[in-house]
């Protein structure tokens, strides 16, 4: 899934030797990355499904779908699972939105180990976020929400539709979110339309409701853990023009929808640099909730059960990517393409790495030394030490 799990600490620990290497895409990759074995997957937006061995930067196979992808790629069942989409608005009125194109767009699915198309599910409006991945009944089930005010369960073998329910707006960004039998997903009108983006959470067998709660943002994807699930929202306030928004963070319970606790940041300002989202997913990690403040130009750590900051530092430009932790340290970029690694504890910054282009929402994923993270058209193998 987008970060692998709930947590959305996409990291893993491995004895293995550091690997580096430098693959360009020649696309943008805006997705999250997949890997699985000794293969990393990634799409990009021309369309490109690639299958790369993680350890030489090699394709191994390349598919391709008729529009852009930016899922994070979902790899289950002997299947490498994308979905397509932009940001267009296809029916907008003073109760509905759709985002989408005229024809659709469609979640597809390829043999993981050669790239063969296995099946295709269209839909009218568009699918960027990626799916949460459910086990129900004894089969491997795909649960998410798009752009075109439902959210849905395929069945991952077949990509045969299993149930469908409609919601209250469209995710445009906001990936699924897992705990047991419980998907979290995003979803909302724009902010044109007045009402607040809602988390709605959905028993995965059947697709019924258990709760909503009226907190979060459709570009912004669920965290969930220790009972919690997390979201961010993005407002603009009245200020000058160069302070005019900021961020807030939500932690829910996971089981009623019930507020815990709120928080919000500085005054600042959203750009569209690297990408347009102005609320970012957050990443948990040992009883900490780490969180990118893009308005305010500052990531944050919180204790998770409170809301009590631990610490908070300055980045050069926003982030807009979840983060990964491992053995005490932090990675994370920033849209002034600077990746930096940070005390887990204290936040001190230990080191900082300039790149040519903006860190996007591409969020990285950790294996053993090696460090893998998307910088616009690049995938980087990185040793971290």
């Amino acid at each position: 899934m987008y970060q692998y799990a709930a947590t959305r600490n996409a990291a893993f620990a491995s004895a293995e030797p550091a690997h580096r290497w430098t693959f360009n895409a020649r696309r943008r990759v805006n997705g999250g990355l997949a890997v699985v074995g000794e293969t990393l997957y990634a799409d990009t937006f021309g369309g490109d499904v690639l299958a790369i061995d993680r350890r030489s930067g090699r394709v191994l196979w390349h598919a391709h779908v008729p529009r852009t992808s930016m899922t994070a790629p979902i790899v289950a069942d002997g299947l490498v699972v994308v979905g397509t989409g932009t940001n267009d608005v296809l029916t907008k009125t003073g109760s509905k939105l759709v985002w989408g194109v005229p024809g659709g767009d469609e979640i597809a699915a390829f043999d993981a180990g050669t790239g063969r198309p296995r099946w295709t599910f269209k839909t009218v409006g568009e699918d960027m976020p990626s799916p949460a991945l459910v086990h129900v009944n004894g089969r491997d089930v795909l649960v998410f929400a798009n752009g075109d005010d439902h959210v849905r369960a395929l069945d991952v073998q077949t990509g045969r539709l299993l149930w469908s329910k409609g919601v209250d707006g469209v995710a445009t960004m906001a990936s699924a979110a897992v705990l047991g039998d419980t998907v979290y997903v995003l979803a909302g009108p724009s902010a044109a339309m007045h009402r607040p983006d809602h988390v709605y959470a959905v028993r995965a067998s059947d697709g019924a409701f258990r709760w909503t709660a009226p907190y979060g943002n459709a570009d912004s994807s669920p965290a969930a853990g220790n009972g919690d699930v997390y979201v961010q929202d993005a407002q603009i306030v009245t200020g000058p023009p160069t302070a005019n928004a900021m961020n807030d963070v939500y932690a829910i319970d996971a089981m009623t929808g019930h507020l815990r606790w709120a928080r919000n940041s500085a005054v600042g300002f959203f750009t569209g640099i690297g990408t347009n989202e102005q609320a970012i997913a957050s990443m948990l990690d040992r009883g900490t909730l780490f969180e990118s403040l893009p308005a305010a130009r500052r990531f944050v750590a919180y204790e998770a059960t409170q809301g009590r900051v631990l610490w908070s530092i300055a980045t050069d430009a926003a982030v807009k990517m979840s983060a990964v932790a491992m053995n005490g340290r932090l990675y994370v970029g920033d849209t002034a393409g600077v990746l930096y690694t940070i005390d887990e504890g204290d936040g001190r910054v230990l080191s900082r790495r300039r790149f040519g282009a903006p860190f996007s929402c591409s969020p990285p994923v950790l294996v053993g030394s090696t460090l893998y993270v998307a910088d616009d058209t690049t995938i980087y193998a990185l040793p971290i030490q």
